[in-house]
């Protein structure tokens, strides 16, 4: 079984990988996935969404209350390789910049 999710680690750097093409605020991977990034000491967070089509309200909230965390622990986040279509759709929520995008 392929992982949903694929962590890439440097010395400043994490990139974490979503790999399905729904990114469900459900999904114990994700809460578990963004909540242990924040216990390591890192620099800099990046979320590639490049296979990510759709990404559900509690994904949003999800997203959102890991950014603020980091933000407290002054870890920087971006998303990166976003789809256009789910740019868009972060962009008329006014989220495009808070993420970096």
């Amino acid at each position: 079984m392929e992982d949903k999710i694929i962590i890439e680690e440097t010395n400043e750097l994490i990139k974490v990988k979503f790999m399905e093409q729904i990114l469900d605020g459900n999904s114990p991977e994700l809460r578990d996935t963004l909540n242990s990034i924040l216990e390591k000491d890192k620099k800099e967070i990046h979320l590639d969404l490049e296979k990510v089509v759709i990404v559900s309200s509690l994904g949003i909230s999800r997203l959102l209350f890991f950014k603020n965390k980091a933000d407290e622990k002054s870890i920087k986040v971006n998303i990166i390789n976003i789809q256009e279509k789910l740019k868009e759709t972060l962009r008329k929520l006014m989220l495009d910049q808070f993420f970096g995008i």
